[in-house]
């Protein structure tokens, strides 16, 4: 039986000025190793390329459920579509790191036990709204999911 589609909604506001901030900060700290280009890199970003990019890279943005599996579309230049079946996923972690804080957003990771780089998740979803709620009924549809799973 087919679960109706559930979108999640993104602060999409809050998600471009992290993703500016995030990029601008780090190419600043690498580039300081490289004569201080970073310096200019960072501040070219910032006030030039970065609020247009950030932007069109938060509106990108997509995260849906929808029968049995978690649909992540992103990207600017490279697009790119991946989608996970819930019954492969292992946990959902909420992350708040000090930039993340700032614009008020959490990235909520999500573990597989598939095979990836070591204690990589095998996809961010940054910006949502109600990042708890959303764990929670993640969580639900997951443990659905291996229940169905286990029974076929």
């Amino acid at each position: 039986m087919s679960q109706p589609t559930r979108t999640f909604a993104i602060r999409r506001d809050a998600a471009a000025e992290y993703f500016r901030a995030s990029v601008s900060w780090a190419l600043f700290l690498c580039g300081v190793w490289i004569f201080g280009l970073g310096l200019l890199a960072g501040l070219l970003y910032w006030f030039w390329l970065g609020k247009s990019l950030s932007r069109r890279q938060a509106e990108a943005l997509s995260y849906r459920l929808e029968d049995g599996r978690l649909c992540i579309e992103g990207g600017v230049y490279f697009l790119k579509r991946k989608t996970i079946p819930l019954d492969r996923i292992t946990d959902f972690t909420l992350t708040q790191g000090p930039l993340l804080r700032r614009y008020g957003l959490w990235a909520l990771y999500v573990q597989t036990a598939g095979v990836g780089v070591q204690g990589a998740p095998e996809a961010t979803l940054v910006g949502i709204e109600n990042p708890e709620q959303v764990r929670d009924e993640l969580l639900r549809a997951r443990d659905l999911a291996a229940a169905r799973s286990r029974v076929s």
